[in-house]
């Protein structure tokens, strides 16, 4: 028997920046996508998904398989190992199932890709790398099918844990911090959203934006230029321009200093031992979280009244920080409290009507 899981995520910092370019911090979380494998004689794959009441077969003919839908994560997965040259010709009967809340902006998705990509590198000797396999995973979800999101969720699915990640589609510069942050408690609003919808509209918003501050604004690069040097410019362009131009830029500085925050106690957070500084870099943390979430609340706009409900009753329960989780408009949103006060915000986010989980950091995909 096979067994494989792999991790959901919170992202920390840099929410709705990974596809354009910018810096992200991202943390793996004790919710996971499982997979189950036993060996048959018949040369093919029976997958049952009993969480969408769903099951499919693929016949081991080392063909490529036609899609079912513009989400057709498992097949186009099978498609990038035979466009590596990578034959199949063992059958597995195979059960995939999760207890990430579907749709909620925790990566459930991804997580899906990476542990269906780990198990077909498993039975094929390994033939990629974690870097390679998170790639892949990035290609086998969103490039095969043109959606709007980055890289982030493909890459702390596969290593857990912390990672600071530069997106850049040739050469992703990923940094992994060995460490485990404790505290924290996700809230799932329960409202429906469309996350592929959600991240087009909000992406294209952005590029346009980004594109008309660089015909105004000579030499401007996003990655770099500051806020202060674009202020003058910034009244030419169109309202609904300038707010998601300045919510970006000030969250990319936000995420430049919690990775600096970070660098800055990873002794510290490596060791666990000294409680007073402990609890002061908890401090910093959550008054950068919200920072961030202020300007994905006002500028960015992709909150909702509900979880802004969510969010203010953990902040009045002793909450350090709180921000919305994922692509916004529903889904997700997360706390950061006091170690061993978590119960305390569990139960504030079902007062204003979530559904919340105590959740850790995890490690990434594994066999166990």
């Amino acid at each position: 028997m096979i067994k494989i899981r792999a991790p959901g995520r919170i992202c920390l910092f840099g929410e709705h920046q990974d596809y354009l370019g910018f810096p992200v911090i991202a943390m793996a979380i004790s919710k996971y996508i499982y997979l189950r494998a036993e060996r048959i004689s018949e040369p093919i794959f029976i997958i049952d998904l009993p969480d969408l009441n769903d099951t499919m077969e693929i016949k081991l003919n080392n063909k490529e398989l036609e899609y079912n839908s513009n989400r057709d994560y498992l097949r186009s997965g099978y498609n990038h190992f035979l466009r590596k040259g990578i034959k199949f010709n063992k059958g597995y009967r195979i059960t995939i199932y999760g207890d990430i809340p579907i749709n909620a902006g925790v990566a459930s998705s991804s997580a899906f890709v990476m542990a269906w990509l780990f198990f077909l590198n498993l039975i094929s000797s390994e033939t990629f790398n974690s870097f390679q396999l998170a790639i892949e995973g990035f290609y086998s979800e969103v490039k095969e099918f043109n959606e709007a999101g980055g890289m982030m969720d493909h890459f702390i699915s596969i290593y857990g844990d912390l990672i600071h990640l530069k997106p850049e589609e040739k050469t992703p510069n990923l940094s992994k911090f060995d460490i485990k942050l404790d505290g924290f408690v996700l809230g799932n609003s329960l409202e429906k959203k469309d996350t592929v919808e959600d991240l087009i509209r909000v992406k294209n918003m952005a590029i346009e934006a980004f594109n008309a501050l660089k015909e105004t604004v000579r030499g401007f690069d996003p990655c770099k230029t500051s806020l202060e040097e674009i202020k003058l410019f910034l009244p030419n362009l169109k309202k609904k321009y300038q707010k998601k131009i300045i919510g970006n830029i000030i969250n990319r500085d936000i995420t430049i200093k919690a990775k600096n925050l970070i660098l800055n106690n990873l002794n510290l957070l490596e060791k666990q031992r000294n409680s007073i500084k402990i609890n002061t870099f908890y401090q910093k943390l959550g008054n950068l979280l919200n920072m961030h979430q202020k300007q994905l609340k006002e500028n960015i706009k992709i909150s909702t009244i509900k979880i802004d409900k969510m969010i203010s009753n953990c902040m009045e329960s002793g909450a350090l920080g709180a921000k919305i989780n994922g692509s916004g408009f529903g889904g997700t949103m997360f706390a950061l409290g006091t170690p061993g006060k978590e119960r305390l915000l569990k139960q504030a986010i079902e007062e204003a009507g979530g559904k919340a989980f105590v959740i850790k950091t995890s490690n990434g995909v594994e066999s166990y």
